[in-house]
C-alpha cells in the first residue's frame, strides 16, 4: 500500500471513530433518533420549479455531483453529446466533480465518512453503501419523487420489476437509480477465452473443445516457442479463469446456488478440481507467470504489443478493443464452455446488468424535486439508447433500426464507443428491445463477437441458473459479510495462489475447510442462505 492509500485510509478511520463518538455522521439538519426507515418530513416545494415541462426551473440552479470517469471519456462531461442534450431547456447547470475511477472508492468513503459538503448527488456508490448511509439519512428516500416527477423511470421499472426490486432496501426504499441494461445477450458471462488461429495454423491444431485438448494447444504453443500460452488475471473478473471453471461443475462466483441451496464456491470439490486443473497448467509452464500480479492496463499492454500476436490464449470481453489493431480479429473463441473431465460443460446465467447504486441523492441537496426531473430526462428511452450506445456510433434508419457507425481512424472501437457519453458511468434504462433494434452485422464484419445475438443463441444452451440474485442486504446483514468476509476471502486468494503456483491442495484440503469453519464460514453462507429465501418470498 503506497503512502498515500495509507494516510487516506487512517484519515477514514478517524473520520468513522469520531462520527461515531458524536453522531457527526449524520448529515446538518437530519434527526439522528429518526427511524431508518421512516420518510424524512416533505419540505416545501420551490416556486422556482415546474412540475411538468420546460424549464425545469424558472431561474437557473446549479448542481454539484461527484463521481468518476473513464479516461477515454474525459473528466468534461458538460460538451458531451448526451449531457447538452440532457441539459438543453432545463436551467439546470451541473458542476461535475470527477475523480479517476481508480481514486473514487476512497475520495467517495473520505466523503461519507465525514459527512460534511457533500454534493448534492453521489454517482457510482457501492450497494452496501447505498443501504447504509440511506438509512442514516445521508441518501434521502426516492421512491415518492420518482412516483410524483419521473415518468420515463416509472414506465421502466413497470417493464422491469426486477430492476426496482435490485434498487429497493429491506426497509422498502429507494436510495438511489441505477444503470439497467436489460438486453438479453448480457445474460451470458463477460468472461471469454480467445485463442490465436495464427498460432492455431502453426501448430497444425484445431479450436479445442474439451479441457484435455486446450491443455494440449497450449503445450503446442509452448513447444513452438511461444513465450507466453495464456494470460488472465487470476480473480480477474472478465479478465480471469472463470471461463474454465463450468468444465467442473461450478462458476467463478464467490457464492452460487444449486437447488435453492447457497454455496460458498472456494469451499465446494467442483472448486478444488478447477484449481489442480489451473495447477497443471502452471507446473508446465503454460500460464503467465504474472497472473497473480497484473493490473489490467499490464496486461492490455501485452496483448497489443508488437504488430502481430505473441500470447497464444487470453480471456477477455472480446479482442478487437484490446489486442493490437493489426491482430485483433486474429482471435477467436470456442464460445461454448469446454468439456471437463466428467462431462461438464456449464456456463452461468448472469444477472441483468444493473448498477444499483448510480445515481444518490444526498441530504445536502437543497432541489431534489428538480434532480429527479433532471436525471429523468437520461431515462428517456431514446436518451438511454445514446447513453449506452454512444450517439456518434449509431446511426438510426427509416425502418426505425440502427446501424453502427465503424470507428473513424485514430479511434479504437472503444474509444469511438465512450467518445460522447460516460457509458457505464451514469444512469440509463437500457430494454432488450432496444438492443433488438441494433443492426450488428457490420460492427465485427465477418466474425461472431459477444455482442451478437447469434453468440448468446450458441451459448444460451450452456446457461446455468447458478449465478447468486442481485439484493440489497440489510444494514445487519451487511455487517455480518464484512465481520467475516475480509479474512475469509483472504485466506481463500492465499491458499489458491499456493496451490495453483505449488501444488498440494489434495493434500491440504481437510484442513483448509476445518479453518474455514473456524473463521465462520456457516455464519457467513447462511447470511446469503437467509437473503436468498428472502428474495424467492418476495419474487414468488
Amino acid at each position: 500500500m503506497s503512502g498515500k492509500r495509507k494516510w487516506l485510509t487512517a484519515l477514514i478511520m478517524v473520520g468513522v471513530m469520531i462520527s461515531g463518538c458524536t453522531n457527526s455522521s449524520s448529515p446538518e439538519g437530519a434527526n439522528p433518533s429518526a427511524s431508518p426507515s421512516e420518510s424524512p418530513p416533505e419540505s416545501p416545494i420551490s416556486s422556482n420549479f415546474n412540475e411538468t415541462g420546460l424549464p425545469i426551473v424558472n431561474e437557473p440552479i446549479t448542481l454539484r455531483i461527484a463521481g468518476s470517469y473513464d479516461a477515454r471519456t474525459g473528466s468534461n462531461w458538460n460538451e458531451l453529446e448526451t449531457f447538452k442534450e440532457i441539459n438543453e431547456g432545463t436551467n439546470v447547470n451541473i458542476e461535475w466533480e470527477l475523480s479517476p475511477a481508480s481514486d473514487w472508492g476512497e475520495k467517495r468513503n473520505l466523503m461519507l465518512a465525514a459527512a460534511r459538503d457533500l454534493p448534492d448527488v453521489m454517482l457510482k456508490v457501492s450497494a452496501s453503501d447505498v443501504v447504509t448511509y440511506g438509512s442514516q439519512g445521508i441518501f434521502i428516500p426516492l421512491e415518492e419523487l420518482i412516483d410524483k416527477y419521473a415518468p420515463n423511470l416509472t414506465n421502466f421499472l413497470e417493464l422491469y420489476p426486477e430492476v426496482r426490486g435490485a434498487i429497493t432496501a429491506p426497509d422498502g426504499h429507494i436510495y438511489s437509480l441505477p444503470l439497467a441494461n436489460m438486453a438479453e445477450y448480457k445474460r451470458s458471462e463477460g468472461n471469454i477465452l480467445w485463442i490465436s488461429k495464427t498460432w492455431l495454423e502453426k501448430v497444425n491444431m484445431e479450436m479445442p473443445t474439451t479441457t484435455d485438448e486446450f491443455r494440449d494447444v497450449l503445450r503446442a504453443f509452448k513447444a513452438a516457442g511461444m513465450e507466453i500460452p495464456l494470460t488472465g488475471i487470476y480473480n480477474g473478473g472478465q479478465y480471469g479463469f472463470g471461463f474454465l471453471y463450468g468444465s467442473f461443475g461450478t462458476l467463478d462466483q464467490r457464492f452460487i446456488v444449486k437447488d435453492d441451496e447457497v454455496q460458498f464456491t472456494r469451499a465446494t470439490d467442483e472448486y478444488k478440481e478447477v484449481i489442480k486443473y489451473l495447477h497443471s497448467l502452471y507446473s508446465e509452464g503454460l500460464i503467465d507467470r504474472e497472473a497473480f500480479s497484473l493490473e489490467s492496463s499490464q496486461m492490455l499492454s501485452k496483448l497489443s504489443a508488437g504488430s502481430e500476436p505473441t500470447i497464444g490464449a487470453f480471456l477477455g470481453w472480446s479482442p478487437d478493443q484490446i489486442t493490437g489493431v493489426d491482430y485483433n480479429w486474429d482471435y477467436d473463441s470456442p464460445i461454448v464452455p469446454f468439456v471437463g473431465p466428467d462431462g461438464h460443460q456449464a456456463a452461468g446465467y448472469m444477472n441483468a446488468q444493473i448498477d444499483v447504486g448510480i445515481f444518490a441523492i444526498t441530504s445536502n441537496n437543497q432541489h431534489p424535486e428538480a434532480t429527479i426531473r433532471w436525471v429523468d430526462r437520461a431515462f428517456e428511452p431514446e436518451m438511454s439508447f445514446k447513453l449506452r450506445q454512444g450517439p456518434n456510433r449509431v446511426k438510426k434508419l427509416p425502418d426505425g433500426t440502427y446501424e453502427i457507425i465503424p470507428e473513424p481512424e485514430g479511434f479504437s472501437a472503444g474509444e469511438w464507443r465512450v467518445k460522447e457519453t460516460p457509458y457505464n458511468s451514469f444512469v440509463y434504462g437500457f430494454t432488450n428491445e432496444q438492443q433488438e433494434l441494433l443492426d450488428v452485422t457490420n460492427l465485427k464484419a465477418g466474425h461472431l463477437d459477444p455482442d451478437s445475438p447469434e453468440w448468446y443463441e450458441i451459448r444460451k444452451p450452456y446457461l446455468k441458473p447458478w449465478i447468486y440474485p442481485r439484493v440489497l442486504f440489510s444494514n445487519e446483514q451487511y455487517n455480518g459479510i464484512n465481520r467475516y468476509e475480509t479474512d475469509i476471502v483472504s485466506y481463500t486468494d492465499q491458499m489458491a495462489g499456493e496451490w495453483i503456483t505449488r501444488g498440494g491442495i489434495e493434500e491440504q484440503w481437510d484442513t483448509y475447510i476445518k479453518t474455514l469453519h473456524q473463521m465462520g464460514l456457516e455464519d457467513y453462507v447462511n447470511i446469503y442462505q437467509t437473503a436468498y429465501d428472502n428474495y424467492l418470498q418476495a419474487t414468488n
